[in-house]
């Protein structure tokens, strides 16, 4: 699926992400965990998806930015996955070119609620290539967000394997991860429609106490 490229200097939207998170974030564990859990999921998920370099990165970006904003949307956060998107597509970005920032946009704002629909002007506006490269990301990060449903980051470490036509995502955690596992089975709606078979979240029995 060759599309020009949406990163232009990765140095450069990741000082704008500092900027975003430092005026906006109040959590910042908890979006830097979230990251780090989703770009797992996505190195472990990548030889079914098939996406590429720069396609991780703007995982990366929307990973850390899902969550801005709550900054207006408070006290609750009702409707904060649109904020943040918002937020996302009016930033005057360096380093990102205006792909670029759509699909982190529309990544974060996919990381709740509701799943992409072309019936959503902006994620229509994308190319068919680019609709499906959203719908995985933003899969992705909804499990990734699920997996410190707590915000204590009680998950340590998260992969996921084929066998046959179950996908089984597997989580490390130190202590019991019922709660997190629980919103991962929740927000697996996504990943569901996507995988054409059984998708299941469990704990690693090794690893987990609890």
């Amino acid at each position: 699926m060759p599309e020009r490229g949406a990163v232009t200097n990765v140095d450069a939207v990741r000082r704008g992400i500092e900027e975003l998170l430092s005026r906006h974030e109040t959590e910042p564990e908890h979006v830097r965990h979230v990251c780090r859990l989703s770009l797992e999921l996505h190195d472990a998920l990548q030889s079914i998806h098939g996406l590429g370099s720069e396609e991780r990165l703007l995982l990366e970006f929307a990973a850390l930015l899902h969550d801005i904003g709550w900054s207006a949307t408070q006290p609750d956060g009702k409707g904060h996955h649109k904020e943040s998107a918002r937020m996302i597509r009016e930033h005057p970005w360096t380093g990102l070119d205006a792909r670029g920032v759509a699909l982190c946009a529309q990544i974060a704002r996919y990381h709740r609620k509701a799943v992409p629909d072309v019936a959503h002007p902006e994620f229509a506006a994308l190319s068919a290539p680019d609709r499906r490269r959203v719908r995985w990301l933003s899969a992705i990060l909804r499990v990734g967000d699920a997996l410190d449903r707590r915000h204590v980051q009680r998950v340590a470490r998260a992969t996921a394997t084929a066998a046959g036509k179950t996908l089984r995502v597997t989580a490390t955690g130190d202590g019991e991860i019922g709660a997190e596992l629980e919103a991962a089975n929740r927000k697996g709606d996504l990943l569901r429609a996507l995988w054409p078979g059984e998708v299941a979240f469990d704990a690693d029995p090794g690893r987990v106490g609890g």
